[in-house]
């Protein structure tokens, strides 16, 4: 019997400083045949244009997704609405997190420019991603990763106002490897994860990000109750 396992899920994002909008969106979605899907949008530029872009493309892919699409089709498909809308002049960054209860697997999906964090029983390390944003060019193809279920497993995915934070400070550019190794811990759950990374760069931008910001965090740990129940919590600010 397969050991049974909590899937713990945290979120944190930011505007840019002196804007009401946020560029990045992030969707949750319960997959037809088992599992969950995060879908996290970065559009082009920022403030209300930004903002209807990434809804405009995450309601594509939360809408395919619920049809069961496949990941790699659902960011194929993404990239290829705004390709043929705007005619290759406006980009977005798409991750796709999902947990797959056939396989139990994490599938992660990205056609993106910022690195991703994976942590497991060797300790943290940094991912690059090559597949670049959707909507430039004809061809684009996403980056697709499989990963076993098990815990212990940690993926901490951000938009790229995270790596870039610092940069009207002058600051040397941010180490994610060390500052998950020496912050996130193994006891951490997700949501203090996404808030920690967020509040470290919000500090590197001086308490004025300098771009939309969103971490979305995944970590497995062993179930300890003996009633499978599904909790999740938000918190929205109202300004």
């Amino acid at each position: 019997m397969a050991q049974v396992l909590t899937l713990d899920l945290g979120l944190a994002k930011t505007v840019k400083y002196a804007s009401r909008d946020s560029g990045d969106t992030v969707e949750l979605v319960e997959r037809p045949g088992g599992g969950f899907s995060v879908v996290m949008i970065d559009g082009q530029g920022s403030g209300k244009a930004a903002k209807t872009l990434s809804l405009l493309l995450s309601s594509k892919a939360v809408a395919l997704l619920k049809e069961g699409v496949r990941d790699g089709v659902v960011a194929r498909a993404t990239h290829d609405h705004l390709f043929m809308f705007r005619h290759g002049q406006v980009s977005a960054t798409l991750d796709l997190l999902s947990v797959d209860m056939r396989s139990r697997t994490v599938v992660v999906t990205r056609n993106a420019d910022s690195p991703m964090l994976i942590g497991d029983a060797s300790g943290f390390r940094t991912v690059e991603v090559d597949s670049g944003p959707i909507g430039r060019y004809l061809w684009t193809k996403p980056n697709v990763q499989e990963i076993p279920l098990e815990e212990g497993l940690t993926i901490v995915l951000f938009t790229d106002g995270i790596p870039h934070s610092g940069r009207r400070a002058r600051l040397e550019p941010l180490d994610l490897t060390a500052f998950a190794s020496e912050r996130f811990g193994v006891t951490a759950s997700a949501q203090v994860i996404a808030d920690l990374l967020l509040a470290h760069v919000i500090e590197r931008d001086q308490g004025r990000p300098s771009d939309d910001m969103a971490v979305v965090a995944l970590r497995i740990r062993g179930h300890g109750e003996g009633t499978l129940i599904r909790r999740m919590q938000a918190q929205f600010p109202m300004p």
